[in-house]
């Protein structure tokens, strides 16, 4: 397999920058205006002076009064995703989108079209800066992980492309911080990691298989494997996964359970209202918790596949007392759903059970009068819009 990682160093503040030029002239951040809110991109000059990702914007208004804080745009940063997406597909075929300016793209059996891949890459790249004048770096390796680290890491460089060839994978990650794997940014790995003064990866590629496995488990075993640039994953399309995502931050913090509960009804709520317009169905749900002191939790869970509230709120309840298990108040609460449309379903050998009769009901009356319009009981406590 050979895979291109596209990597459009901060995406969102380079699309305002390119909209607006005054606004780089200084650091630049992008965040809501609500009382709570976290800073949702920093450009790199804010990045350098400490301001990141998740800060909250109170402190960044006190302690960077020189910075400039800008309302996100979510129908500009859509717009232009969608025409470095359609660039891309001008490539190859099989393309995924990671994230805003985070595309993976399989370029296997593309050799016998453009001869050298490294070619293919700089003319994506040099194509990509005079349609959208986005600019952009490339990583060319045998798998996913690999390409992602070698395109960030090139970024120092303002080199538009990096390669790493199959096989020295190993030598290629070696001399990099362990910052630069993907499970940095679980708590409990960068704790070990730090206990066990494994700061590059050299360090982590030099311990036995088994010790990583004794020491962190599971997660141990995949960082050690991420260590020796071991990923099989494969490149897959946007309609194999297809998610639904929804998400509230309480104002104020909250460890009240009806209205924890509630909340999380609401978000069930709007995830399958936008199934069933969408004419499809979900099987899986992943929930994330943030407390006031900054721990997470995530969970998943599966169920009989549905678009209706019902079954998806109980299981989620089932199970409540062990995802939601400590005395600290909650912050922010966030429900997504792996969704798959009808026309990818396989045709079940039995009748099918009765959907919901209300649901579609509700969902016409929140169309035509407002979200609020009509509510269940059980949403009343809520907090969600």
């Amino acid at each position: 397999m050979t895979v291109f990682h596209l990597d459009i160093e901060s995406f969102i503040t380079t699309v305002e920058r390119i909209d607006d030029p005054e606004l780089a002239r200084r650091p630049l951040v992008i965040a809501p205006e609500t009382g709570r809110a976290t800073v949702v991109a920093a450009s790199p000059d804010a990045k350098q002076i400490g301001v990141d990702k998740g800060m909250p914007i109170q402190y960044v208004r006190r302690y960077f009064p020189d910075i400039h804080i800008k309302v996100p745009s979510p129908d500009r940063y859509r717009r232009a995703h969608r025409e470095v997406l359609d660039l891309v597909r001008d490539f190859s075929p099989v393309v995924e989108p990671i994230s805003y300016g985070h595309i993976a793209i399989d370029m296997s059996g593309m050799r016998r079209l453009y001869g050298n891949l490294e070619n293919a890459a700089l003319k994506l790249n040099r194509e990509l800066r005079t349609r959208t004048r986005l600019p952009a770096t490339v990583g060319l390796a045998p798998n996913k992980l690999v390409s992602t680290i070698a395109a960030k890491e090139i970024q120092k460089y303002r080199e538009p492309l990096c390669t790493v060839d199959p096989g020295t994978e190993p030598k290629f990650l070696a001399p990099l911080t362990a910052k630069a794997l993907p499970e940095w940014h679980e708590r409990a790995i960068r704790k070990l990691l730090f206990e066990l003064n494994l700061r590059r990866i050299r360090h982590i590629q030099a311990l036995p298989l088994q010790l990583m496995g004794f020491a962190a488990g599971a997660a141990g075993l995949q960082l050690h494997r991420h260590a020796y640039g071991v990923d099989p994953r494969p490149v897959t399309p946007p309609q194999d996964h297809d998610a639904f995502a929804a998400e509230h931050c309480f104002q104020p913090d909250t460890n009240d359970d009806e209205v924890i509960q509630a909340t999380l009804f609401q978000l069930v709520e709007r995830l399958c209202a936008r199934l069933r317009t969408e004419r499809a169905s979900t099987a899986s749900a992943r929930l994330a918790l943030r407390f006031t002191d900054d721990v997470w939790r995530h969970r998943r869970f599966s169920f009989t596949r549905t678009q209706t509230e019902r079954t998806i709120h109980q299981t989620l309840l089932e199970s409540y007392t062990r995802w939601c298990d400590r005395r600290q108040r909650v912050r922010y609460l966030s429900l997504s759903f792996q969704a798959t449309r009808e026309n990818q379903q396989q045709l079940s050998l039995f009748a099918a059970p009765k959907p919901d009769a209300l649901s579609p009901h509700l969902d016409r009356i929140r169309k035509r009068f407002g979200s609020h319009a009509i509510q269940r009981g059980r949403a009343l406590w809520g907090q969600a819009s």
